[in-house]
């Protein structure tokens, strides 16, 4: 049988140190018939060399080096020149199983979908990841409902990687440059064009738990400048979501949440992220499907926004 070509795209950058377990990762794949597209986004330490040295032993290996653009841009230019009929991205401090690939696939085959998703096993430095045994259920869903389950974020989030998208998808859709949050944009777009959609909650990624990431480095104001921006963008898809607009809700309330409670007080567009979170809390917090400390936070609210703010730092501090 002749296997489809799947493109692997991973973008480095400052992550010397985890770099060569990523890539070994990809290269001991069940799967072969790969390409693998190493972006080295301007990166300061030896990622580059890494790179080169990879490539240098195994054809399969491309490398694309670069003027720092962020994450996004460094997907968009591999998206640009890659072959494969199906695409797959690792983050370069993180690594995947043997069967990754190969199992992402085998529910696209299965079931005929143009992305299969499945889930992860987060770890922290020092230590091992621990996965779960996986159920034999697949989920197999329409592209509509599976928009809504990720945001209602059951199962699966947006995040770029930990699924399989046919190539296709990606036509008139790229990574928004030089914003962080890249994928909550991004990923539902591409869901919305799926024909199918199928999920496996088997833990085949590995996602290292760092201070540094985006997710977990402090606030600044290009966070927030990224945040209101991609909701802004998000926005103009509200009337393709009415069907689903109550998940739709929570995925913005969660996320204006995240912002709010790292601002510090007194900060200039704290205002607006509250404005924006009144208009809609009362949705979420009446809605069984919503995450439990979304629709807390959501009560909380109504008392003022002060009281969740406290109640963040206590828990914060304790852990």
């Amino acid at each position: 049988m002749n296997y489809p070509l799947v493109s692997v795209i991973v973008p480095c950058y400052n992550v010397e140190q985890y770099l060569p377990q990523c890539i070994d990762s990809i290269l001991n794949q069940t799967y072969q018939n790969l390409e693998v597209w190493l972006v080295d986004d301007g990166s300061p330490d030896r990622c580059g060399e890494i790179c080169d040295e990879y490539a240098k032993k195994d054809a399969r290996i491309k490398v694309i080096n670069k003027k720092n653009g962020g994450l996004a841009d460094a997907r968009n230019v591999a998206l640009d020149v890659m072959t494969g009929e199906y695409v797959v991205f690792v983050d370069s401090d993180d690594y995947i199983s043997p069967t990754h690939i190969e199992g992402l696939y085998h529910l696209i085959e299965k079931y005929g979908a143009d992305v299969s998703v499945n889930t992860f096993c987060s770890f922290y430095e020092g230590s091992s990841p621990n996965p779960s045994p996986k159920s034999t259920k697949d989920w197999v869903l329409d592209g509509l409902h599976a928009t809504e389950m990720m945001f209602y974020q059951e199962h699966f989030d947006n995040t770029a990687w930990g699924k399989m998208y046919k190539v296709s998808l990606f036509d008139g859709i790229r990574y928004p440059k030089g914003l962080l949050f890249e994928d909550l944009p991004t990923t539902y777009r591409l869901l919305l064009k799926a024909n199918k959609v199928v999920f496996n909650d088997e833990q085949s990624y590995f996602y290292l738990l760092r201070s540094n990431s985006i997710e977990g480095a402090a606030f600044s104001p290009h966070k927030l400048d990224s945040g209101l921006r991609l909701m802004a963008l998000m926005d103009k898809d509200r009337d393709k979501l009415q069907a689903i607009i109550k998940s739709y809700n929570c995925r913005i309330v969660s996320f204006a949440f995240h912002l709010l409670l790292q601002m510090p007080n007194g900060y200039e567009h704290r205002k607006d992220l509250e404005r924006r979170i009144k208009m809609i809390r009362l949705s979420v917090l009446m809605d069984n499907r919503a995450r439990k400390k979304a629709r807390i936070a959501c009560l909380l609210s109504f008392i003022g926004f002060g009281v969740v703010q406290k109640l963040f730092n206590k828990v914060k501090t304790r852990k």
